[in-house]
């Protein structure tokens, strides 16, 4: 357990929007399934249609440290996500007078960007971490400027203790579908040298124990998503030019390292909330959101491989 917080000491900053884990990652790649569900509390257009959809994810990162002592440092990393929507969810097109038609609704979104984060330890009990993340946030078809976005986070880490730090700032971030400004508070906590809790809130809760070196085991608690620039020229009837997904997802982790370094995960359970949407961003308020799919909550299994510092 000392050496994971070292670890964790030494790594930290990687993704400010992920948990303790993924901070001491060198790579990882991730598949996401969710079950498929009934849009019964979808608008009455779309009620008995099917909803359901799988992720791929796969990043990597590196760090450099700018000083001889260790105070200030740079991760440079990258993700690539894909998502899909399965089956066909079909829309109705609306026209003077009504009419029958319909299009299919996106089915696919890609994101791919680069993690910026520097870290400056500013005393023995402060830490500024300040994180850029430029991106292509698409369905890939038609990519013009719009689709790419800025993100990023900030905030400053108090270390209490040996087995406290508690962290306080803001993110500029696109995980509940939709893109917002929101504090964030970070807390790490070492209860022993088998048991942690680590916060990114809103993003992540993880209580994990490690009953030994090769086994971690916890639950997990992760808000997922991003909004997404679309386009395909077929939806231009529905007058949309953006998609957004999200999902918090609640449930059982493990993990076990089977190599020096290098670990499978497996976790499962149950969507807490989920988010679903097309929009118009040329129009501003409530009125941008054209169509909320609404899709009930169901399972999810979200299985990987990590190689670490």
């Amino acid at each position: 357990m000392a050496h994971l917080r070292l670890l964790i000491c030494l790594s930290f900053g990687f993704c400010l929007c992920a948990n303790a884990f993924a901070q001491r990652e060198q790579f990882g790649i991730r598949y996401e399934q969710y079950g498929v569900v009934n849009l019964d509390k979808a608008e009455p257009e779309l009620s008995g249609s099917s909803f359901g959809a799988f992720a791929l994810t796969g990043n990597a990162s590196f760090k450099v440290f700018l000083d001889k002592r260790g105070a200030s440092s740079l991760t440079l990393g990258a993700q690539y996500r894909y998502v899909r929507l399965e089956p066909e969810v079909r829309l109705p097109i609306v026209t003077a007078p009504p009419s029958s038609s319909t299009v299919n609704a996106p089915r696919e979104a890609h994101l791919l960007f680069l993690d910026l984060v520097l870290q400056q330890r500013l005393s023995d009990i402060f830490t500024l971490l300040v994180a850029v993340r430029p991106g292509i946030f698409s369905d890939f078809r038609n990519v013009v400027l719009d689709h790419t976005r800025l993100e990023g986070a900030a905030f400053l880490d108090w270390h209490a203790g040996d087995e406290l730090t508690l962290g306080f700032g803001a993110s500029r971030t696109s995980n509940f579908g939709r893109v917002l400004i929101v504090p964030i508070l970070h807390v790490i906590y070492f209860g022993g040298e088998t048991f942690m809790i680590d916060a990114i809130i809103p993003r992540n809760l993880d209580v994990m124990f490690y009953p030994s070196k090769e086994w971690e085991l916890g639950l997990s608690f992760l808000l997922n998503g991003s909004e997404y620039r679309v386009g395909d020229a077929t939806l231009n009837s529905l007058n949309m030019n953006q998609f957004g997904f999200a999902n918090l997802t609640a449930g059982p982790i493990v993990r076990y390292q089977f190599l020096e370094k290098t670990y499978l995960s497996l976790e499962g359970g149950y969507t807490l909330l989920r988010r679903t949407e097309l929009a118009d961003n040329r129009l501003s308020g409530d009125a941008r959101f054209l169509q909320q799919f609404n899709p009930a909550n169901t399972w999810f299994l979200r299985v990987g491989m990590q190689l670490m510092y």
